[in-house]
């Protein structure tokens, strides 16, 4: 039974590395969204060159109305109770570091699948070099062999 080898599916493999890319760039997009929402309610810093703050929607317009009353202006969005008071100083201490981890794990996605595309691309240029590599062993073997074939510039004169 004649081994087949390994094969790779050079095609699936770069669409694949495209889907990594648009993924990391969805998600950059979802994490500035999210930044940029929380920076409406005052609950963080908006991105900076990333998409604008969203329109008021219903969580935005509920936060509105719960911090309309007066004696409420100036209070956090998470509230001034002491498990908002609790969740406030969790979040604000953790912000920073979980907007650069989405920033960083978009960019990675992005890298993956720039990655992919050219392991793909690579890939098909070194099984064209080692297919012309063999065809010359080939050809050099018929020659030797008195059966024909073409010299080529591996072929070694005596």
């Amino acid at each position: 039974m004649p081994r087949e080898g390994i094969r790779t599916d050079t095609q699936s493999l770069a669409r694949e590395g495209q889907n990594f890319q648009d993924l990391g760039s969805r998600f950059s997009a979802a994490a500035a969204a999210l930044q940029n929402g929380l920076a409406s309610v005052g609950a963080c810093s908006p991105t900076s060159g990333g998409p604008a703050a969203p329109q008021q929607g219903q969580v935005e317009g509920f936060v509105q109305g719960l911090t309309s009353f007066a004696d409420k202006a100036n209070m956090p969005p998470w509230g001034d109770d002491e498990i908002g008071e609790k969740f406030g100083i969790a979040y604000e201490g953790l912000q920073t570091g979980m907007f650069e981890s989405m920033n960083h794990l978009a960019q990675e996605l992005t890298n993956i699948g720039g990655a992919l595309g050219s392991m793909a691309k690579n890939h098909d240029a070194n099984e064209s070099f080692n297919e012309g590599l063999i065809r010359e062993q080939r050809n050099d073997i018929d020659f030797a062999a008195g059966s024909g074939g073409t010299t080529s510039h591996l072929t070694k004169s005596v």
